[in-house]
């Protein structure tokens, strides 16, 4: 059986779930939600984020500073003004390091360390070293990147098929 999509809504200034019809099926008692991705939502509870299933049931407690959706089974997320990565157990599976990260695509993330983006591997192992000054996840085994105010494209090697250096 398929799960039915859920989607925020505000009422009295907390976040709930609303179905398709209109129907609360979450009660509003959130400070902000953001969709469902891969089965759950990130919720903000105080000042904390967290996540909860299509039962309104808090699954991974609020505890993170900031929380990204799920993504290929991770989701980003920030403790002590570092980001890290967490599986749907809640289990922290890449330690907070970076100074900002974006979601999988593809299987990598694109991460900030030291003004610089790159990319990592489910694993949290550097693949392409962070040296652009900007970048973009991954699509069709691409990424866009920006170097110097400049665009190029680059493989999941970090080569550039076309840009900049190309």
């Amino acid at each position: 059986m398929k799960q039915e999509e859920l989607f925020p809504v505000i009422q009295n200034g907390k976040y709930g779930f609303i179905n398709r019809n209109g129907k609360i099926k979450i009660r509003p008692q959130f400070n902000l939600a953001f969709p469902f991705s891969e089965g759950l939502a990130r919720v903000q509870v105080g000042p904390e984020w967290g996540y909860i299933d299509s039962k309104g049931r808090i699954v991974i407690e609020p505890q993170f500073e900031e929380a990204g959706p799920f993504s290929e089974g991770l989701a980003e997320v920030m403790l002590d003004e570092k980001y890290g990565y967490i599986h749907k157990s809640g289990r922290m599976i890449i330690q907070p390091r970076f100074d900002e990260a974006d979601h999988f695509s593809e299987g990598l993330a694109l991460v900030k360390m030291k003004d610089r983006w790159g990319y990592i591997d489910k694993k949290g192992k550097i693949v392409i070293k962070p040296q652009f000054d900007n970048g973009f996840p991954f699509s069709e085994g691409l990424a866009v990147v920006e170097m110097d105010g400049k665009l190029g494209y680059i493989n999941k090697k970090g080569e550039y098929v076309w840009g900049p250096a190309k």
